[in-house]
């Protein structure tokens, strides 16, 4: 008598692999959803933070003196924001704390299959010298705090930060 698989053993084995494996794609495929809205919370934080330094900073880009340095969220496009320079108006050392096309500094795209939704802020701006942060709700009134939450594409795992008016970040 030899000993062999036998046609049932094989197709059994094979099912139980195939399961196995369609299992660990689909966990990996959720895994890397969440690394992706993660590196994108984190963009944001780190842009915040780096708006809040360039505050700081006496500066001048191409003649226009700079009076603030802002993000700016558009509710109609959900997977980027933008980095301005808020300009003096006239010799003025106040801005018109409005973001224009032409105080565009950088634009930020966020994670492939990220987006944002439920962002309830149009702009976060800071100026010097302390600095000074100011929070701007969807309809531009001056607030105390806003929420960014970032999802996949499919919305299945959301993310959310907040910041205040003292400053200050926090991620859940």
């Amino acid at each position: 008598m030899r000993k062999s698989f036998t046609l049932i053993e094989l197709l059994v084995t094979s099912a139980i692999i195939m399961i196995m494996l369609a299992v660990t794609i689909a966990y990996s495929q959720k895994g890397e959803g969440i690394n992706r809205i993660n590196r994108s919370i984190e963009r944001l934080s780190f842009d915040i933070r780096r708006i809040a330094s360039l505050s700081t900073q006496t500066r001048q880009l191409e003649d226009k003196k700079i009076c603030g340095w802002g993000i700016y969220f558009n509710e109609d496009i959900q997977d980027r924001y933008i980095i301005f320079s808020d300009f003096c108006e006239d010799e003025t050392i106040r801005g018109d704390k409005t973001y224009s096309e032409e105080e565009k500094y950088e634009e930020i795209k966020l994670s492939y299959g990220t987006i944002m939704q439920d962002v309830d802020v149009s702009m976060i701006m800071y100026f010097p010298p302390e600095p000074r942060i100011e929070i701007y709700d969807i309809l531009n009134n001056l607030t105390s705090s806003g929420n960014i939450s970032i999802t996949t594409e499919y919305g299945n795992y959301v993310k959310t930060i907040s910041i205040n008016e003292a400053g200050t970040i926090s991620i859940n």
